[in-house]
């Protein structure tokens, strides 16, 4: 039997099919049909707020550190994507770099996409990083996991079954060349306005701007397109003096800028405002309080308790006035929520990120001592060394935390990196004699459970039950210790830590840790006394 002749030559590469070419012709369609409708909604309405988050960010920390007019630099900015994305579009049509262009260009917005997804996600849980942010900067088109599985599909099919070039052939210059052509040419909408005529002049004494006399200004005869305030230059200038405050609903409160005043402004679906004002508004202050509302949310609208405010809104289109009309909405490039006090009238503090303790402090007029861990209190009789201050609360959070407590026996509680996040005032002698520590959380079953067991009635060890405050609100259950000195983590990161969590230390420093409860002998052992 002879062997087959050896061939001198390899097998040359298939021939598209009829099938393969019209499947390309499709997705070559598809995907600048795609890019191509994104580009389209950004020149028609041309909101920088279409922008991917991640973007924004970046463009914000350029107009935040560089003294660039931030309106014209976010409008250009927005006219560089719309001439990106048409070059892109044509490329993808007429060029024979239109495939490469096509996947590569879907690949950076992939990653843009998981990266917007992974910062929502480490923020506000794994339901935001799915179905979007909760309104912060507000919310148009579909969500990043929606955006991510086209963008994917398109990308996949491009690499496996578009395998046949493109066929168009144009040199790459055109379509460049007529992307910054329509990016440049791309018209800024006409913003509504009150028909008022001229704007008068703001009557403020610009060499003491102390000195502020006359009625509140008339509104706009022209709103801004796009507002973006630099809180930092607001501090000592007159609240009248700023755009968006002129950009205020009408009529404002006629002692606006007489005494002290807190004015926040706020989104209606945005859970962060929500938590804020619960927390700091839901009580009368001793500040008049002006709650202005950025009405350009589309998400859920959450209760937002502000007992004794003024409510009022930024100024929008009114139904009827819209697109077809040729008015638009401002945008409102604001980072809900925020926080401006004032005094007769001028900016004394602003607070742009109410996670930020100290800041939020200083603008709600409280000392940093209601919210900072106080000093344990030394014990004279101790035979142990001074008992070292308890840490304090870092200027800036982490995204999440993760519980340590493998090696905590034989250390300070103070230590653990869980310890300065405690708020709602540490006891001042947490760290002087014997006491057991809790974490919980308040729609925990098991924690119930742990607490209604052991910890009822007159309390033998002294005892300090620590929320982990990302409980479900619908599924709150109350805590009947009554005897526990009850405080919480900080709100904001994320806790890595499985409840309850049970821990026993001598003079601050950790003796026993239990993390499983239902292990009885290890969880008695620890506790040293009977349950009731």
């Amino acid at each position: 039997m002879t062997a087959p002749p050896a061939t001198s030559a390899e097998p040359s590469a298939p021939t598209p099919t009829r099938l393969t070419r019209a499947m390309t012709i499709a997705l070559q369609i598809a995907t600048a049909g795609w890019i191509g409708f994104g580009a389209f909604k950004k020149a028609t309405e041309f909101n920088p707020l279409l922008l991917p988050p991640p973007i924004m960010k970046a463009l914000q920390w350029v107009v935040d550190n560089t003294s660039v007019d931030a309106t014209a630099f976010f409008e250009w900015s927005l006219r560089a994507v719309i001439g990106a994305e048409v070059f892109i579009v044509l490329a993808v049509l007429l060029s024979d770099w239109g495939r490469r262009i096509a996947m590569a260009t879907l690949g950076l917005f992939c990653v843009i996409l998981v990266i917007a997804m992974v910062q929502a996600g480490l923020k506000d849980g794994l339901a935001a990083a799915i179905a979007g942010s909760c309104g912060c900067f507000g919310k148009s088109g579909l969500p990043a996991s929606v955006m991510l599985a086209i963008d994917g599909a398109l990308l996949a099919a491009l690499a496996f079954i578009a395998r046949a070039p493109f066929e168009r052939r144009a040199p790459v210059w055109v379509p460049l060349v007529i992307g910054a052509i329509v990016g440049v040419a791309t018209p800024t909408p006409e913003v509504g306005s009150d028909g008022g005529g001229e704007t008068p002049p703001a009557d403020v004494h610009q060499s003491d701007p102390g000195l502020i006399s006359g009625p509140w200004p008339a509104a706009p005869a022209k709103y801004e397109k796009n507002y973006f305030p630099k809180w930092g230059e607001w501090i000592g200038k007159p609240f009248r003096a700023q755009k968006l405050a002129l950009a205020i609903e009408r009529p404002v409160p006629g002692d606006l800028e007489k005494g002290d005043w807190l004015v926040v402004f706020s989104r209606p679906d945005c859970d962060h405002c929500q938590a804020l004002y619960r927390e700091h508004f839901a009580a009368p202050r001793k500040e008049r309080v002006l709650k202005v509302s950025i009405l350009d949310t589309t998400g859920t609208t959450l209760a937002m308790p502000c007992e004794g405010c003024v409510t009022t809104s930024l100024y929008r289109v009114k139904a009827g006035e819209g697109s077809g009309s040729g008015n638009a909405s401002p945008n409102y490039l604001v980072q809900t929520p925020v926080i401006v006090r004032l005094k007769d009238g001028i900016v004394t503090v602003v607070c742009s990120d109410v996670d930020k303790k100290d800041e939020l402090a200083r603008v709600l007029g409280e000392s940093a001592a209601t919210e900072a861990p106080r000093p344990p209190i030394a014990n004279p009789t101790s035979s142990r060394s001074a008992t070292p201050a308890w840490p304090q609360r870092p200027s800036k959070l982490d995204p999440f935390y993760i519980a340590e407590f493998g090696n905590a026996s034989g250390k300070r509680f103070a230590a653990n990196s869980l310890a300065p996040l405690i708020s709602g005032g540490v006891p001042a002698d947490l760290q002087t004699g014997r006491w057991i520590v809790i974490f919980y959380r308040e729609d925990c079953d098991h924690c119930h459970e742990l607490l209604s067991t052991y910890f009822t009635g007159k309390l033998p060890v002294r005892t300090m039950a620590i929320a982990i405050p990302d409980a479900d609100p619908n599924a709150i259950l109350d805590n009947p210790c009554d005897e526990c000195v009850k405080v919480s983590l900080v709100k904001g990161p994320n806790y890595v830590i499985q409840t309850p969590v049970v821990l026993s230390m001598q003079d601050g420093v950790v003796e026993c840790v239990v993390e499983n409860a239902e292990d009885m002998a290890a969880l008695e052992g620890c506790l040293k006394f009977p349950p009731k």
